[in-house]
């Protein structure tokens, strides 16, 4: 069973054979210095919030999110982070490609493919407070 290690991610060029999924890793945008990419995939992608607060863009709307939130995102939509508030660390998953799919994050402009600084702000006073189960 193959480990991957943060800055690795698991794609169809390096994983097993009986692994149907696209890609999948870890992501953050930091408070400081974050940058991220407006982009969308050929496929499905889930992402799982681990930790932070941040806004993003999915699904043609804006939305917050934090630790603990899970994110649906259908292949073909445009995805980004917009704002964050804490420093935002997530897990993601590729659902798996179509025939004749792309992988990878693909971009309607090459601005889109240069990404963008991601501004750090304080947490807005209409944030939601954390869902607890």
């Amino acid at each position: 069973m193959p480990v991957y290690q943060p800055g690795q991610w698991l794609n169809p060029t390096d994983r097993p054979d009986w692994c149907d999924i696209a890609g999948a890793g870890r992501f953050a945008v930091p408070t400081e210095n974050g940058r991220f990419d407006r982009h969308y995939h050929d496929d499905h992608e889930i992402w799982f919030i681990g930790e932070g607060k941040a806004k993003i863009l999915v699904d043609g709307a804006e939305r917050y999110v934090q630790a603990g939130d899970i994110v649906l995102i259908r292949a073909g939509d445009v995805h980004d982070v917009v704002e964050v508030y804490q420093t935002l660390r997530g897990f993601f998953v590729e659902s798996g490609l179509p025939l004749g799919g792309r992988t990878g994050h693909l971009h309607l402009t090459e601005a889109d493919a240069k990404g963008h600084p991601v501004p750090a702000r304080p947490v807005p006073a209409d944030f939601p407070a954390a869902v607890t189960r």
